[in-house]
């Protein structure tokens, strides 16, 4: 194989603009992709030597070139060709070019199918895992706030209007309980893509003896996919649950962004952030506009929009490969780039909030605490529907004991802060399983590259 010939090329002529549609941007997204390719031909090399395809001297000519490739990936230095159409064709052209004979061999048991189901799915398993790195920082960063501000008190709300007194703190943690279930349903994602997919070939199995358990224990992962058709089938079955797990967090952060937009306007005051996470308008000189928290909200619709991409990709395919599933990747690609960017600028904005406790306080109005007027009458021997009517003409007649129902707070105060204390000590235990998978990966990831 020349330097600039195709994976499949069989020496027949091709129509260019055919060509040209049918790569698209596949050498812009693939650059993405070239760490994970390099990493799984190494681990299919060395199961190559194991069988017996390779010999000790071929095994370690590859190893040299991969890691060469690795380099100049890393560095921003290693192209792929739009002749070459992908990253795939791109590496084994350089190790043939480097190698010779060896790297003409590295191919021998994979398609390209199996190949790119590799590549993608060790770059879920690693992103997965980064996200979940990130969602523990910004577990702890709401934690920290919550603890600061858990005794401040603010209102609650339904419907937007006024319902029932809470604290800064208890809200803070809500966000940082948010971050926990997004780091075990991570956990079940991960579990999800941990199976070695290398080896199915075409989708229909191999007569060489390749060891895909070998592979499997080489990158990593749990186990190797069973049933080599259900293998093919699953390309996008998996980028779209994953993708489904970001949508899930982009929604709580969304969800967030847009409390802090309502309690940072004039009318609540309740807070503020600072004015170097805002801008101008063209026009109006005195705006400080919140478009960091408003592009977080318009990033979580993007989010929910690649899940839905993927999904009208796949879903009206038969078994086995098509090239549709070429179009799966750049959701994908562009989804984890997206999540990543919104956890990391969503801590900045926690850390530089600013709470005003003075606005705080003037909107603890009585009508709040109407529901422990209520209780109060409830535990004097009152019918709960006759004390809520009872409330319901105090709250009207304005004769709420306001001073002595802001106590009642301090009972859900210490009710919440036991709830806290539990979720600091899961976030201590998500933590330490997060970092424990995320180095065992590394490691793996390592040895199957070293000499």
């Amino acid at each position: 194989m020349s330097k600039k010939q195709r994976l499949w090329d069989k020496g027949e002529n091709l129509n260019q603009r055919i060509h040209a549609f049918t790569v698209g941007n596949d050498p812009e997204i693939d650059l993405n992709l070239v760490e994970w390719d390099v990493y799984g031909s190494a681990a299919h090399a060395r199961m190559l030597k194991k069988i017996g395809i390779l010999s000790d001297a071929e095994l370690s000519s590859l190893m040299s070139g991969l890691k060469d490739i690795l380099k100049l990936s890393d560095q921003h230095k290693f192209s792929i060709p739009q002749e070459l159409e992908d990253c795939h064709t791109a590496i084994e052209s350089y190790l043939v070019e480097k190698c010779g004979e060896a790297g003409r061999k590295i191919h021998t048991g994979r398609s390209r199918n199996d190949q790119v189901l590799l590549v993608t799915r060790l770059y879920l398993k690693n992103r997965t895992l980064s996200v979940m790195g990130q969602l523990t920082t910004l577990a702890k960063t709401f934690f920290a706030s919550a603890e600061k501000y858990f005794q401040l008190p603010m209102p609650g709300y339904t419907h937007f209007q006024p319902a029932m007194p809470t604290t800064v703190g208890i809200w803070f943690h809500a966000f940082a309980e948010s971050c926990l279930d997004s780091i075990e349903q991570g956990l079940c994602v991960l579990q999800m893509l941990d199976k070695n997919p290398l080896g199915a070939g075409s989708g229909f199995g191999s007569t060489f003896p390749l060891d895909r358990k070998h592979v499997a224990d080489l990158l990593g992962f749990e186990e190797a996919q069973r049933n080599s058709i259900d293998v093919q089938n699953s390309r996008g079955r998996y980028e779209r649950r994953a993708v489904s797990w970001l949508g899930d967090i982009a929604t709580f952060i969304e969800k967030f962004a847009i409390d802090l937009i309502l309690f940072s306007t004039r009318e609540y005051g309740f807070l503020s952030i600072p004015s170097e996470f805002t801008t101008g308008s063209s026009i109006m000189p005195q705006k400080h506009n919140p478009d960091v928290l408003e592009l977080l909200r318009g990033r979580a619709g993007k989010l929910r929009a690649a899940e839905s991409e993927i999904l009208w990709i796949i879903g009206k395919l038969p078994s086995h490969y098509h090239r549709d599933f070429q179009y799966t990747k750049e959701p994908v690609i562009k989804a984890f780039q997206n999540i990543e960017e919104m956890i990391a600028v969503l801590g900045d904005v926690v850390d530089g909030l600013t709470f005003h406790s003075e606005r705080l306080d003037a909107a603890m109005t009585s009508d709040l605490f109407a529901t422990y007027d209520a209780f109060r009458e409830v535990k004097s021997g009152l019918p709960f529907r006759d004390a809520y009517r009872k409330t319901a003409e105090r709250v009207k007649d304005n004769t709420l004991d306001l001073a002595a129902l802001k106590t009642d707070l301090g009972f859900i105060v210490e009710q919440a802060r036991s709830e806290f204390e539990d979720g600091k000590t899961k976030f201590q235990s998500l933590t330490e399983t997060v970092e424990q998978k995320t180095k065992k990966f590394q490691e793996k990831l390592a040895s199957t590259l070293a000499a």
